[in-house]
């Protein structure tokens, strides 16, 4: 897949104009705020549904203007095809959003999320090592969103039910009577839901462990090993929906009493989290790989040492979110056949040489747009489209292409 050019009107600071972009590794340099990362951000609306920086989306309207436009064009299996969206402000905090794949208006987000892929990598994405359980769960969500349109049905079917159920909670919790049979029905439901999404976020980890310590070997030089694991309620058996439904509906029932009196589900994909850890050597490698089978919680203690967010440094916590980024977009090829577009904030400063060569040899043969404030970032590495990015304008820098 590859990002053939992104049209923007009133989007941030960016200015009206085209942005024509190569197959291969794209170079967005210039100042500080002169645009870099909102043209990263604008491409990633495309492959998420929303902004990657921001809960309020009408603030990518330009100060002073009513409405933003983004268009992009990009091919795939299926062609050339063309999406835009268009945010318009009606007051201060409400705005309104439409949607179009190849002019067609669409109104479901599952609609719009899967044509366009891309995998991004920011600054900020090592909260996705030292972040909250929260920060993980939307990485997964994400990344499932972009490669199964059934899976944000489900997400949303799931999340609209234990809202439903948490709000029965709190008010059995401040002395309205329980009313079991209904209670039953949610619990029902919600264990059905649960388990579809259970079952695909731990096929993407036990992915995940395949690609990510594979680039995480080839970023390190072979001198370490990272290792993925999922973490639920539910014993590791996740490629069985109905023995998932069924557990969680077990795990429901168990916790009734403890529900009624805290006001709130306790256990449920809302809970459940990814740990990542990072070993030396063959026989730390055996510890952790001893523990992939065991049920929730057991062992923690025994491989807690080997914690990529309690004991690892800064250097392997980056070379462990950028691995697990790269492995991403490798996941998402072997489900679709096609490599989604790299999208790299402000990376190359933070790697030393060995795996900054390390990272252009995993991605030279795709195609990545990467920011940096320097044009002599990838100096070393030919055929490289450079664009200088200024207060908001493109300036293309093709003469000089290496």
């Amino acid at each position: 897949m590859k990002l053939v050019s992104l049209k923007t009107e009133n989007f941030r600071n960016l200015e009206p104009q085209t942005l024509t972009l190569f197959d291969g590794i794209n170079v967005l340099y210039g100042k500080n705020a002169s645009g870099k990362t909102n043209t990263l951000e604008c491409a990633y609306v495309f492959a998420s549904g929303k902004s990657f920086r921001t809960r309020y989306e009408n603030e990518v309207i330009k100060r002073g203007e009513n409405t933003a436009f983004a268009e992009i064009e990009y091919t795939g299996a299926a062609g050339t095809k063309k999406m835009s969206v268009t945010w318009h402000k009606n007051k201060d905090t409400d705005f309104t959003r439409r949607m179009t794949y190849e002019d067609y208006e669409l109104s479901k987000a599952s609609e719009f999320l899967g044509n366009f892929r891309a995998v991004l990598f920011t600054p900020n994405h090592l909260s996705l090592i030292k972040g909250s359980p929260e920060e993980r769960r939307r990485f997964m969500d994400i990344a499932l969103s972009q490669i199964s349109p059934r899976y944000v049905y489900c997400l949303n079917n799931y999340l609209k039910m234990l809202t439903q159920k948490n709000a029965y909670l709190k008010k059995v919790s401040f002395g309205a009577k329980v009313d079991s049979d209904y209670l039953d029905v949610l619990n029902i439901q919600l264990a059905k839901a649960a388990s579809v999404l259970v079952k695909q976020r731990s096929g993407l980890a036990d992915s995940l462990r395949i690609y990510a310590k594979e680039m995480y070997s080839g970023l390190t030089a072979s001198k370490e090993n990272l290792d993925v694991k999922y973490l639920s309620a539910t014993k590791e058996n996740f490629s069985d929906p109905e023995y998932t439904e069924s557990r969680y509906a077990e795990i429901y029932k168990a916790d009734v009493q403890s529900e009624i009196k805290q006001g709130r589900t306790i256990h449920g994909p809302h809970k459940d989290d990814l740990a990542f850890y990072i070993s030396k050597n063959s026989d730390e490698e055996k510890i952790l790989e001893e523990t992939n089978d065991a049920e929730y919680g057991e062992n923690e203690e025994a491989v807690s040492e080997f914690s990529a967010r309690s004991f690892g440094s800064q250097g392997q916590q980056r070379s462990a979110v950028l691995a697990i980024k790269l492995a991403e977009g490798e996941i998402f090829n072997s489900i679709t056949g096609e490599y989604p577009v790299l999208l790299l904030d402000d990376l190359l400063g933070e790697l030393d040489s060995q795996r900054e060569s390390a990272l252009i040899k995993l991605i030279r043969d795709k195609q990545a747009i990467i920011s940096h404030c320097d044009r002599n970032a990838l100096k070393r590495v030919k055929n490289v489209n450079y664009i200088m990015v200024d207060n908001g304008k493109y300036y293309p820098d093709a003469k000089e292409k290496d």
